[in-house]
């Protein structure tokens, strides 16, 4: 942690405020809440284990243990709402005594929403969301964040192999979905390239929460295309009895085994949470099949990962408010699959290279982490509350090649976002508030295609929202000011050991700000008892990143030359400043949805159209390094003994803005056959296109699937099968990709020993050892899928 401690620049900004919130909270009174106790049960009598007891319009919130039991710290003045899967939910007065609550089968679960800004269930959003947690994500938690949410409607995986996928949102990625951890930016480097991983784990998270479509009111531009939001405790937010949860899983397909420790607990209002994990893998095992070298392969080389992480936090909460602080530090080294390093070794360098080949080509990646968060209830006459959250992240990963240190990349950010939650205006709730965010970004080694940039983003966004009836209508607006920062730009890449050999480097001095303005309306209309239209139209423009506009170098890991917006190319390869004006892009987005969320019989339909005006992505060229003007000067080869740094069959790829319009659709239906049986089909789809009329590239397929559940008092269990479809809609010099199907069932058996909840789990994926490819990744021929997997698991509560 000695980085964070060195460099944490939270005092030069929000020290102040922090420190004034914290003085604030420790003055206030706390006879205003009492502990609540009480028990939730269904029609039969049973107790219902696990449901979510939840102060409406607060971040406390507790769950019933085996018994239905349950304690909470509440207002007495407040609502409670109580919900579980397989249950309808119900909504409560504290000050209803006794406490007991009974909850009806069927209906959907609502899940409060941290994401949404004003403590919104996802059934109350305009905006599609999807929300996986407890038991459900345990069964799809993966190495990756990508692959862990790539079965929900609407999401797939980019895929850079099992240790690095991000999501992809309706055929959007990178820079344009916002990944966050509680709230922040997760400050990784993930946006810039497909290889990079994303530092947030999900075996020790509470809840992932997917918003589909536009979500920049809160989170900035980059959030276009939507957003990931990894919820956990680490600022605990709630008095929680004390408990710990151990999980202890192992596959074959990887050799992987993993372990992870969560504890939360409290004492009178101190709140204090610990989590860590430690999660090792072999390279992992894939079916049979033919990579673009003509080799065949039955593993996946560089995909072993090794990856630790420890957390702690502690927080004050009291009925006035709260204020707390989360440490944490990442170390994780991956493999990069798919990585061609070696071109052009003599045959003396590449035997070299095997005997290292243990060590591989991989990544060693450092990230620590400081985040605080504070809210004050009431502080004002008309003011709910007032809340300020922040995280500072030094992060830091070094790609490896057999034990050598090479391409270094760091990012130090810093975000504050404080915000104004006020009481009823003329019918109007919502919140105003500011948003701050600085990256500093620096890479250094052969493979640093994008030079050092600094990024300062500074937004006022305002939230709305009144009911008439049951019409609920939602009104938003940002205003949003980034300035790029990237010094000096030489139209020649160089590297460490090149030799300038000309007499005038061209060079020019690199500033780019942009101002954005986004707006959304949205209206939730339930018409009649468990039935609800959901309409909501938007306008967000996104500021290019900065990778977007400098990129100037081979990039290895994905086997291309990037340019940026910076530059321009012409037909003879020769590289320029382009010193026209760069345009923001502009979103407008439109989603009608339809659900029925009660009954036995639940579903839900949405329809998105999405028509972006100077859309950025990242075109084929058609040429090759080998033609690029300024790497096959044959004076300059002799000069330095170079050839062409070995990258000469690398594809040139150009940031290009084009108008595009996507459009698609969702679809996720289930029906409670009884109490113990469950059936649910889902599907998604979207095609992007440029208004040319030619396809975007990497755009997912349909995905389609179905899911048959049991739950039996001591076991349940999941049988599933995912429909990839072909994808042959693709853009120039873009090769198709076949369907594949994957079969997937779980099973897990609950027990208890003593004191001690137990879960023992089993479960497989792909368990017909399909080959299968992923349209979206850049390097889909190198790096199929995994083989059959499967995993043994046990989860402990005490």
């Amino acid at each position: 942690m000695k980085a964070v401690l060195h460099h944490f620049p939270a005092g030069r900004y929000f020290k102040p405020a922090a420190l004034a919130l914290a003085i604030t909270l420790s003055s206030q009174t706390q006879a205003q809440t009492s502990t609540l106790s009480g028990v939730v049960v269904n029609q039969q009598g049973q107790p219902v284990a696990n449901a979510k007891v939840h102060v409406h319009g607060r971040q406390q919130y507790v769950y019933t243990n085996d018994k239905g039991e349950f304690q909470i710290q509440s207002p007495a003045n407040a609502q409670l709402h109580i919900a579980a899967k397989g249950y309808g939910d119900e909504f409560i007065a504290a000050s209803q005594q006794p406490l007991a609550v009974t909850l009806n089968s069927g209906g959907l679960e609502r899940m409060t929403v941290s994401a949404s800004g004003l403590h919104h269930y996802d059934l109350d959003m305009a905006h599609p969301v999807s929300v996986m947690s407890g038991e459900d994500l345990s069964r799809h938690t993966e190495a990756t964040i990508g692959e862990t949410l790539k079965t929900l409607p609407g999401v797939h995986s980019n895929y850079y192999g099992p240790v690095a996928a991000s999501p992809v949102i309706r055929g959007l990625d990178g820079p344009r979905v916002k990944l966050l951890s509680n709230g922040m930016d997760t400050g990784d480097v993930s946006r810039v390239g497909p290889d990079h991983a994303i530092s947030a784990d999900a075996i020790t998270t509470e809840q992932i929460e997917v918003l589909r479509g536009p979500a920049t009111l809160l989170y900035g531009s980059g959030a276009i295309g939507g957003v990931v939001n990894i919820v956990d405790n680490r600022v605990p937010r709630q008095l929680r009895s004390p408990q710990t949860v151990v999980d202890v899983r192992r596959n074959n397909v990887a050799d992987e085994q993993s372990y992870a420790l969560a504890h939360d607990g409290a004492l009178q209002q101190f709140a204090w949470h610990f989590d860590g994990f430690d999660r090792k893998s072999n390279d992992y095992k894939v079916p049979e099949f033919v990579n673009d070298e003509g080799e065949v392969k039955k593993s996946l080389d560089n995909s072993a990962l090794d990856n630790q992480a420890l957390n702690v936090g502690g927080s004050w909460v009291g009925s006035r408010g709260l204020f707390g602080v989360s440490v944490g530090t990442i170390n994780s080294q991956y493999g990069i699959p798919g990585h061609s390093s070696h071109g052009g070794e003599t045959e003396e360098e590449h035997a070299d290279h095997e005997d290292h080949g243990a060590e591989g080509v991989y990544a060693d990646l450092d990230q620590d982490r400081i985040s605080y968060a504070g809210e004050l209830y009431s502080p004002l006459s008309g003011i709910e509350t007032l809340s300020l959250s922040g995280a500072y992240t030094d992060y830091q990963h070094i790609e490896m090649d057999a034990g050598v240190a090479g391409t270094i990349f760091k990012n130090k950010s810093f975000e504050n976002r404080l915000s104004l939650e006020h009481s009823d205006v003329m019918g109007w709730h919502g919140l105003v508030g500011l948003h701050y965010q600085h990256n500093d970004y620096r890479a250094f080694g052969e493979e640093a295609f994008t030079p050092d940039a600094k990024t300062n983003s500074y937004a006022l966004f305002v939230l709305e929202e009144r009911r008439f009836g049951e019409l609920s209508a939602q009104l938003g607006a940002r205003l949003e000011r980034t300035k790029h920062d990237a010094g000096a730009l030489e139209l020649e890449h160089l590297h460490e050991d090149d030799v300038d050999h000309s007499e005038e480097q061209d060079a020019q001095a690199s500033f780019a700000r942009f101002n954005a303005a986004s707006l959304s309306a949205g209206l939730v209309w339930n018409f009649q008892p468990g039935y609800q239209w959901a309409l909501s139209v938007s306008r967000s423009e996104r500021a290019p990143s900065a990778a977007e506009i400098y990129a100037n170098g081979a990039h290895i890991a994905t086997a291309s030359y990037e340019l940026g917006l910076a530059y321009q190319l012409d037909d003879d390869g020769e590289i320029g400043f382009y010193n026209g004006e760069m345009q923001r892009e502009t979103a407008n987005n439109i989603d009608l949805g339809f659900r029925k969320t009660e009954g036995d019989l639940t579903f839900s339909y949405n329809f998105f159209y999405n028509q972006i005006d100077d859309y950025l992505y990242l075109a084929n060229t058609g040429l090759s390094m080998a033609d690029l003007a300024q790497h096959h000067d044959e004076d300059h080869d002799e000069e330095t003994g170079h050839d062409a740094h070995d990258h000469g069959d690398f594809d040139v790829y150009q940031y290009q803005q084009r108008d595009a319009e996507l459009y698609g659709a969702e679809f996720e239906l289930s029906y409670q056959l009884d109490p113990a049986q469950q059936l649910s089909v889902f599907a998604d789809t979207v095609r992007a296109k440029l208004k040319s009329g030619s396809d975007l590239p990497r755009i997912p397929p349909l995905k389609a699937g179905v899911e048959y559940q049991y739950q039996a008092q001591q076991w349940s269990t999941v049988l599933g099968a995912t429909y990839y479809a072909r994808q042959d809609k693709v853009s120039a010099y873009e090769t198709e990709t076949a369907g594949y199907t994957s079969f997937d069932a779980s099973l897990n058996y609950y027990f208890d020993v003593q004191s001690v909840d137990v879960t023992a789990f089993l479960k497989g994926t792909n368990l017909s050892n399909k080959l299968g490819y992923v349209h979206s990744s850049f390097i889909k021929a190198d790096a199929p899928l995994p083989g059959r997997a499967i995993t043994l698991g046990i989860t402990a509560k005490f």
